[in-house]
């Protein structure tokens, strides 16, 4: 009887500059929380060593991978496997086929490129996907083959031995409000039920300053002036998690985070959330489905239409206890969603994926 369920996986998006978030959270920490337990071994694909994938798939049982759109490297990948009998596991974490026209990928993902193509024909190819939510499983049941029974959701889970900042809670009388996201955020910030909310909080209270992390908005400085400021995270998770994130959370009061209400933006998980409440920063959130599963009013405010934003905003300057113990709350229920409490669903679907006895 075999001792050992072994798992090859690539993190597909890895660059010799960068590690990305994706590729750190869907593949890279969890599997590297599972290596050694229960009788799974996982071996993490390293950049810049050439990949034998005959000498994979005669030592392996499944290829675990992040989404792709290469033909070429996904046959090379695929025919050692279809060969040799390993599963193959595809994870997606955004709904590509819904991609927004203000996403710099939107040119090379939009609906009839080649790329959306050979992604959606290796997607009907693979033996089984795993995703972040419900919703999204929808979204790949509508656009794919796969059934049901061949999508499984794995939800975002945090380390917290790895985001092991704390932020501790200060009451200067300045309130910096952040928002943190990529260059695809720009109509989210410009979203006009948000914006009326932000405006009110900004012209009402001149201890204020707004803060946008990886996204420049020119009319918010011509607006603010000097109460906008707009800073750079980095490419790289592990820069990000050491060196960025500690310290834009010790300068920030109140997380800010609204999205436009979409099928693509629907299909995302809520990652920030768990990055904020693993340093304990409260936040006023937009009132959508990932949002709305773990923010209850104790950890976390939701707001949809101008006034919820503003009350919700307001109501944290103005009481700062409230806002401290809402910033605890969110760092005890973020416990919850630590990787290491969630290792049983990874083992059991990747034993059942390979139909494997092993031993414990």
């Amino acid at each position: 009887m075999p001792t050992k369920l072994r798992i090859f996986c690539f993190p597909s998006h890895l660059s010799k500059t960068a590690t990305t978030g994706v590729d750190y959270a869907r593949i890279i920490s969890p599997m590297t929380h599972l290596n050694g337990y229960k009788g799974i071994e996982t071996t993490l694909y390293k950049l810049g060593e050439k990949t034998n994938w005959k000498q994979v798939a005669e030592t392996h049982d499944a290829i675990y991978f992040n989404y792709l759109s290469d033909p070429w490297g996904f046959a090379a990948m695929g025919s050692m496997a279809r060969h040799f009998g390993l599963k193959l596991i595809l994870d997606l974490d955004d709904a590509i086929w819904e991609i927004r026209n203000d996403n710099p990928a939107y040119p090379v993902w939009k609906k009839g490129e080649k790329n959306i193509k050979n992604f959606t024909m290796i997607c009907n190819e693979v033996d089984y996907m795993t995703t972040t939510n419900d919703y999204l499983k929808h979204i790949i049941m509508n656009h794919t083959n796969k059934t049901p029974d061949k999508i499984k959701v794995f939800p975002n889970y945090v380390d917290l031995k790895t985001y092991k900042h704390r932020t501790k809670f200060k009451n200067d009388g300045q309130i910096n409000l952040t928002h943190f996201g990529s260059t695809t955020h720009f109509r989210d910030l410009d979203d006009w039920e948000f914006t009326k909310g932000i405006n009110r909080i900004m012209d009402e209270y001149p201890n204020v300053n707004l803060r946008t992390v990886g996204i420049w908005k020119p009319d918010m400085r011509e607006r603010w002036g000097a109460r906008y400021e707009n800073l750079y995270g980095s490419p790289d998770i592990y820069k990000w998690i050491s060196e960025k994130f500690p310290t834009f959370m010790d300068e920030t009061d109140i997380l800010i985070t609204p999205l436009e209400e979409d099928i693509y933006n629907r299909g995302k998980s809520n990652i920030k959330w768990l990055e904020s409440s693993s340093a304990k920063i409260p936040g006023v959130w937009q009132n959508i489905r990932q949002y709305a599963e773990c923010v209850d009013g104790t950890n976390g405010i939701l707001a949809k239409k101008d006034t919820e934003w503003y009350k919700g905003i307001k109501y944290l300057i103005d009481n700062p206890d409230k806002r401290q113990k809402m910033g605890e709350k969110a760092f005890e229920d973020v416990k919850k969603w630590e990787i290491d409490k969630h290792l049983e669903e990874y083992t059991q679907f990747f034993k059942e994926v390979v139909d494997k006895k092993i031993k414990v």
